[in-house]
């Protein structure tokens, strides 16, 4: 893939030249000796990387550059930080994010697409993002939020035959679970009329989509890699190759392990770079941000370092129909209990699965110090799931709103924290994360 190096240059320049005026970055150019001048090209702030100049999702509140009086939000996205991330976007915002997906919608939807929009509405932001490009390109859809899907079934099918859809946009698990909650009411037939499916917000394996390709009738279904700070990072270039193109210029990714940048066919951290048009004033400058995430590198351009195409995307996260709980988040928690922190060993772990109704399950295993009474397990339960809701929106409303997800709470006896996913764990190394 040809990177269009002069226009990612303009654009780094004048996004470095945004951050010169931010407190956060003013800082960190000083502490680590860089002059911001000197970042000119995507190898320049590779090398910035390498000596220390990233963000992470716990900086995003001290990365807030400028809010415009008509910006929209706020869109919540899953916290690490004791609260909620909230994001907003400026107009120029809006016009960066349907450059990005029309990329994406070019490839994956055809121009004579009916497509059903069953992403979250707000105050999650992926509906919006799908929503303002469906527009912008004067496509035929129609946006029907999973949550009202869930308060009548019976309203959602009228709307299907009435509007006849070629093509659904949802979160994965939602597209999996879309079949059987059809079974219910006798009308899986409807599914048929569906020629393409875009799925995304968590990762999935070729083998999940080309299942719920089958439960489609036979549909394509595309994965596409986005997320509320950087819009759309990459797309499946096509169905069920697991070869994701990522969108330039308006983001620039890199793959790094150990500091520096990893070699084709290697796996490596993904750094990420908002890049807008010169003179825009974007609502937050993000520059090499570590958003947690980790991908193959199948193609890059060796001179600039810059990755075009991934696969194999993955995350150390707990993902729930689209939300994302981090185990970092759930020690926080416990070191914030308070009174029944005393009675915990402060070791943990998440198990993640989809139950018999294809409902995507995080369990949160905690280990007692002793043998606690139900009823003390029922109130360090409650106030863990209280604070988990407190500080992660997403997971909140996927579980108790949308209900296309479960959070289950269970405090275990001393030493049986792995109990029954023993072969999970290797010996004498904590496990916080066992994916099913």
């Amino acid at each position: 893939m040809q990177i269009p190096k002069q226009e990612i240059n303009k654009r780094i320049k004048h996004v470095v030249a945004l951050s010169k005026e931010m407190p956060f970055y003013a800082r960190k150019y000083k502490e680590l000796g860089i002059n911001p001048d000197e970042i000119k090209t995507s190898q320049d702030l590779l090398k910035a990387y390498e000596k220390g100049l990233y963000t992470t999702p716990q900086d995003l509140p001290e990365l807030v550059y400028y809010k415009h009086p008509n910006a929209k939000g706020p869109f919540y996205t899953s916290g690490t930080t004791g609260k909620p991330k909230e994001i907003w976007l400026n107009p120029d915002d809006e016009k960066w994010i349907i450059a990005q997906f029309s990329k994406c919608f070019d490839i994956t939807v055809r121009k004579n697409d009916r497509v059903l929009n069953c992403l979250p509405k707000e105050p999650a932001i992926s509906g919006h993002m799908t929503n303002i490009t469906l527009s912008f390109l004067k496509r035929n859809f129609l946006h029907f939020p999973a949550q009202k899907i869930r308060e009548d079934i019976q309203d959602f099918l009228k709307k299907w035959e009435s509007f006849g859809p070629t093509h659904i946009m949802s979160l994965t698990t939602f597209a999996y679970r879309l079949p059987l909650l059809l079974d219910y009411v006798g009308n899986r037939n409807v599914l048929t009329s569906i020629k393409q499916v875009s799925v995304g917000a968590e990762p999935s394996s070729v083998s999940r989509r080309r299942s719920i390709g089958e439960d489609f009738g036979g549909a394509d279904v595309y994965d596409l890699y986005a997320s509320s700070e950087n819009g759309m990072i990459a797309y499946e270039m096509e169905p069920f190759t697991d070869k994701h193109l990522v969108s330039h210029p308006e983001l620039l990714l890199f793959l790094v392990k150990n500091g520096s940048e990893v070699s084709l066919g290697e796996v490596g951290n993904v750094i990420l770079t908002n890049l807008h048009e010169f003179s825009a004033q974007p609502y937050m400058v993000l520059l090499n941000y570590e958003i947690g995430d980790w991908a193959k590198c199948i193609e890059k351009d060796e001179e600039s370092g810059v990755v075009t195409i991934i696969s194999e995307i993955r995350r150390e996260t707990a993902y729930l129909a689209g939300a994302k709980l981090n185990p970092q988040e759930v020690e926080a928690i416990i070191d914030g209990l308070g009174d029944v922190k005393g009675f915990l060993t402060g070791e943990y772990c998440i198990i993640t699965y989809n139950d018999a109704d294809r409902k995507a399950v995080a369990e949160v295993r905690l280990e007692a110090r002793k043998q606690l009474s139900n009823e003390q397990k029922e109130r360090i339960s409650q106030q863990v799931r209280q604070k988990i809701y407190s500080v992660n929106f997403p997971v909140m409303d996927i579980c108790e709103n949308v209900k296309d997800a479960k959070l289950i709470i269970n405090i275990t006896e001393p030493g049986s924290l792995y109990k029954g996913y023993e072969q999970h764990v290797k010996p004498g190394k904590p496990k916080r994360l066992i994916t099913l």
